[in-house]
């Protein structure tokens, strides 16, 4: 359906902390990758997950039906690889990535969404975190990954040309940014 019903949504983040927004029956499994890859309660210590699940599959009822997720009766799967401070080890996040691939039809995982990254550090042909993204597509799993936040110097306000973050710059993954035209046509503001 439009509203993701049926649909498995792996979020590879901070956790997710149940809310009238994000039901606890939505949540077929919670992994924490902090601590080794263990099935948890639920939680999220950072609040970066939580805010992703919401944009990816609130129900909207927080806010009086105002602010609805477009995958709104989407099921979710958690790998917590971020701490308490939103930092995290890419090592933790290709497990998880690798886990949600072997676990895929187990686990009913359509989508995954990576709203993480890390300054690229060598080609896309060599850099582990994209090998497993394009790892997971290739399962069949569509990946959905961030831009990134360097879309301008944090100094100067000056556009940050090749801002874009690993595992944003992978072939398979769909790359998701956000930009201000300032309602101008020019690309210079």
């Amino acid at each position: 359906s439009w509203a993701g019903d049926g649909v498995g949504v792996a979020i590879v983040d901070s956790g997710l902390e149940p809310s009238k927004d994000l039901e606890a029956s939505r949540i077929v499994a919670f992994y924490d990758f902090t601590q080794g890859g263990r099935s948890v309660r639920p939680y999220d210590d950072y609040g970066h997950g939580t805010h992703v699940a919401g944009l990816i599959g609130g129900t909207g009822q927080l806010s009086g039906d105002r602010y609805e997720g477009p995958a709104s009766k989407a099921r979710f799967i958690v790998y917590k690889v971020l701490d308490r401070t939103g930092a995290g080890y890419t090592s933790d996040v290709i497990a998880a990535i690798e886990h949600a691939v072997r676990n895929r039809a187990k686990l009913g995982i359509d989508v995954l969404n990576l709203s993480l990254g890390h300054p690229i550090y060598e080609p896309a042909a060599t850099d582990p975190l994209v090998q497993a993204v394009e790892a997971a597509v290739a399962a069949g799993i569509t990946v959905v990954v961030s831009a990134g936040n360097y879309g301008a110097h944090p100094d100067t306000g000056l556009p940050g040309y090749g801002g874009i973050t690993s595992p944003g710059n992978a072939p398979s993954a769909i790359t998701v940014g956000a930009l201000d035209t300032k309602e101008t046509v020019t690309r210079l503001d």
